[in-house]
């Protein structure tokens, strides 16, 4: 699971939220206001929290989702093999329905670590990079 930092209490908050499916059961569980608790599922440390345990638990798990597939296509093959007469659209479907999937989860994980950096350089006359150039400068307007 991703870590997300977030204050204790907004921690709390999610997870009530999160063991009861709703913002009033979670308001009255915690004996605070409805308004409260929405408006702290609504900052988005705590959005990206219960994203990430929605992602982590059950079949919403990418290695789980993983597993169920192959089982379901090894299951659709077996079925085939076995009554002689299936229809490959349903294999193909199933198919296309795990590659479609599998990219979804290609595409999320690059966007999410796709980062960006800048390099500045300076040059210096005398090839020594951006330590030497960065010195000169520092100590030739110190003198100056």
């Amino acid at each position: 699971m991703k870590l997300v930092k977030m204050a204790p209490e907004n921690l709390e908050v999610a997870n009530a939220y999160l063991s009861s499916g709703s913002a009033a059961f979670a308001a009255n569980s915690l004996g605070i206001t409805q308004d409260m608790v929405l408006h702290i599922l609504e900052k988005s440390e705590v959005k990206e929290y219960i994203n990430s345990v929605y992602l982590d638990q059950g079949y919403r798990n990418r290695f789980r989702l993983a597993d169920l597939l192959d089982e379901v296509i090894e299951n659709k093959l077996q079925e085939a093999r076995d009554s002689d007469v299936y229809s490959s659209k349903d294999l193909v479907d199933i198919i296309a329905l795990a590659h479609k999937i599998s990219s979804d989860h290609s595409k999320e994980a690059k966007s999410t670590t796709n980062i960006k950096q800048q390099n500045v350089q300076i040059n210096s006359p005398f090839g020594e990079g951006n330590y030497g150039a960065l010195m000169e400068k520092l100590l030739g307007e110190g003198t100056a």
